[in-house]
């Protein structure tokens, strides 16, 4: 039912007519991982990835229907008045190295900017960022040996306290497309990328939900990760992405640190479009993922996804 209602308000072109109606609304799409179609039905590849052919198609009907611009060229427009009709920016949270492997060529190729937001722990150290090794420990059913990890709910030492004993046995199975498909990009594959075409921005140093720790981690969590971006590009950090970013996982003590870093907006978990009288640091964005159709992308982005939600109590399955 769900995907009929998408389905048919796509069809007649419902898509559409919401872009004639908020013509000036930023709309911010928040992608993580591209994988390889060959992979794409493994129960290993989360539902936050996207398949590279959906990809290509979603950057089709953004080239026929919108104004795709960088983030920060946007956030500008976004605070002059000056933001163009049907303006949609597109972002990458985490640095997983497929960004620059299998959505840089398609990016490259219809000419659409994006931003990667870097967790740069990972992006030095090359180890696998903390949910995707609790998402491959708890595919391979390996038993919880203390009491349960709550990602999202507890401070991040005492997550991976919990999950490192099990770690080693998951990474020596590994295979070489999980290796691939969930490793973070390299310092100089970062720097190799057309700083034209892909800007990069922080989320944090080591992907901890900033709520879950103490003031001084939280400030040290930022002040880190824009340093690292700024050394590695070589360019000023404007740009930030709050981990998981929903609301009530950052707060004023967080802007008040992103502010001091120079950082001008922040992007969060939120959905929704953006206006003049949105908050530039707590910019909302729509997901993308597998559970994405063409028809479910276009009602994605059109933002009428939160009306079917809202009439059908779900929209991903």
């Amino acid at each position: 039912m769900k995907r009929l209602i998408a389905k048919s308000f796509s069809v007649f072109g419902g898509d559409r007519l919401v872009w004639r109606l908020q013509p000036k609304r930023l709309r911010i799409l928040c992608y993580h991982g591209v994988v390889e179609d060959r992979v794409a039905g493994q129960d290993w590849v989360p539902h936050y990835f996207v398949t590279a052919s959906a990809f290509e198609q979603q950057l089709q009907y953004l080239q026929q229907h919108a104004q795709v611009l960088p983030l920060s060229e946007s956030v500008t427009r976004l605070r002059d008045g000056s933001l163009p009709p049907r303006c949609v920016s597109l972002t990458f949270d985490d640095g997983y190295a497929n960004n620059l492997f299998l959505a840089y060529p398609l990016l490259r190729k219809y000419r659409m900017p994006a931003t990667i937001f870097l967790s740069s722990a990972y992006i030095e150290s090359g180890e696998l960022f903390p949910f995707v090794k609790l998402h491959l420990i708890r595919q391979s059913r390996q038993p919880e040996r203390e009491s349960p990890v709550r990602y999202k709910t507890d401070p991040l030492d005492v997550v991976m306290q919990r999950a490192d004993p099990c770690w080693p046995d998951v990474e020596k199975n590994l295979t070489r497309d999980q290796r691939e498909a969930f490793r973070p990009m390299t310092i100089g594959e970062l720097q190799a990328a057309n700083a034209h075409l892909i800007e990069f921005g922080a989320h944090s140093h080591t992907h901890c939900i900033l709520r879950n720790e103490s003031e001084e981690r939280r400030r040290q969590e930022i002040r880190t990760s824009v340093s690292k971006v700024k050394e590695w590009t070589g360019r000023p950090v404007r740009l930030f992405s709050y981990p998981n970013g929903e609301r009530g996982d950052f707060g004023e003590i967080d802007k008040q640190e992103l502010r001091a870093s120079g950082i001008e907006a922040a992007v969060t978990g939120i959905g929704g479009t953006n206006d003049s009288r949105t908050e530039l640091l707590e910019l909302r964005r729509y997901p993308v993922g597998m559970f994405h159709d063409s028809a479910g992308f276009r009602v994605e982005v059109a933002g009428i996804r939160a009306a079917v939600l809202a009439a059908t109590g779900g929209f991903g399955s």
